[in-house]
């Protein structure tokens, strides 16, 4: 059965600062179960959900279908995948934050469009919004002499 677009009210549309405060919840949310975990536990967590968000327009690049967009988005993905495994070996939280932070810059490039990967208009700025959170938090609960 196709779904009927000419309804389109029931899409869901996350424009100004609604996306902003869903990212600044998610962000929330991810973070507070770090609060109940050891201090390397938690490191390792979020290095590993560094390599998820990395992986996230891949996902739209895997919908898409062009082979330019998918080898932009699996090259890039690689990156913050090797961006958070760099953290964990150097154990050094500033590294990954600044890769939440470099993953922000790489969703202000996705929104006017200089990345082809077509995504939703409110997708990037509510995910910048996560990352400069979640790379802020990185900064204030882990020690930045190192985790271990």
């Amino acid at each position: 059965m196709l779904l009927d677009r000419t309804h389109a009210s029931s899409d869901f549309h996350l424009s100004g600062p609604a996306g902003a405060a869903v990212g600044l919840g998610l962000a929330v949310v991810m973070g507070a179960p770090l609060l109940f975990l050891s201090k390397l536990a938690g490191f390792q967590f979020a290095a590993v959900m560094l390599g998820f968000v990395g992986a996230i327009y891949f996902g739209f690049g895997i919908a898409d279908g062009r082979v330019s967009v998918l080898l932009i988005e699996f090259l890039t993905s690689g990156v913050f995948l090797f961006v958070g495994v760099v953290a964990l070996w150097a154990d050094a939280p500033v590294v990954l934050a600044a890769g939440y932070a470099a993953h922000a810059v790489w969703d202000l490039v996705h929104h006017p469009r200089a990345v082809p990967t077509p995504v939703r208009s409110w997708y990037p700025p509510f995910c910048v919004v996560f990352d400069l959170v979640f790379a802020a938090f990185i900064l204030l609960w882990f020690p930045l002499g190192g985790v271990a």
